[in-house]
């Protein structure tokens, strides 16, 4: 009899898993309840649609740079999402980033009602706090990884970042003109590394 070879796990492959159950976990287990709550009927319209994107966004980075799963969210970590994180990388204008308080602070509320997560009483209170940060950060340049520079700069000059033909049009005709005007003249010139994923899910910074 042949010995069937064993199959091999990568870690990438282990935590892509481990985020899609915590993905599923949120926007199932827990959002589907809070879609049908008075907290997230009390939202707006344009928060009712991005919650959604904000609840999932949101759990994302708290598991891929601060390695929190949602039973393990706290306010030291949601602070550090929101205020860093989420200006750093989410490629999104100001309606977006209006949102986040609002959308974030009915759904932790309705966590702790239900008693379903441990710190989301503190959760709640503290994000009220952050929404002048968040927009502030959110709307300068100086605080964007690479990532989201290269996609605003292109929206911004009119190119359809999910056009992949267009992009790479648009990277050419940029990578000529830093060649003609020199370094000073990149768009990443001085800019700030975007964080990485560390150990263990752990966010760090990459250097120079």
């Amino acid at each position: 009899m042949k010995q069937r070879k064993k199959r091999t796990v990568s870690s990438e492959q282990l935590s892509e898993s481990a985020l899609n159950e915590c993905l599923d976990f949120v926007i199932f287990d827990w959002g589907e309840g809070f879609c049908t709550s008075p907290r997230f009927l009390n939202l707006s319209e344009d928060e009712r649609l991005q919650s959604e994107n904000i609840a999932g966004f949101f759990t994302d980075m708290m598991f891929s740079y601060l390695g929190r799963v949602p039973q393990e969210w706290d306010a030291d970590a949601m602070r550090e999402c929101c205020v860093h994180l989420f200006p750093e990388k989410m490629s999104e204008g100001p309606e977006f980033f209006r949102c986040v308080v609002p959308v974030l602070s009915a759904f932790f509320a309705y966590l702790d009602e239900h008693h379903l997560q441990k710190n989301a009483a503190v959760m709640a209170r503290e994000i009220k706090t952050l929404h002048e940060r968040i927009m502030e950060r959110s709307s300068n340049p100086d605080n964007w990884g690479m990532s989201k520079r290269f996609v605003m700069a292109a929206r911004s000059d009119g190119i359809d970042v999910m056009d992949s033909k267009a992009v790479q049009k648009y990277i050419e005709a940029y990578n000529q003109k830093v060649l003609r005007e020199g370094p000073a003249s990149s768009m990443f010139y001085n800019a700030p590394h975007d964080s990485v994923i560390g150990p263990k899910g752990k966010k760090t910074t990459r250097k120079r």
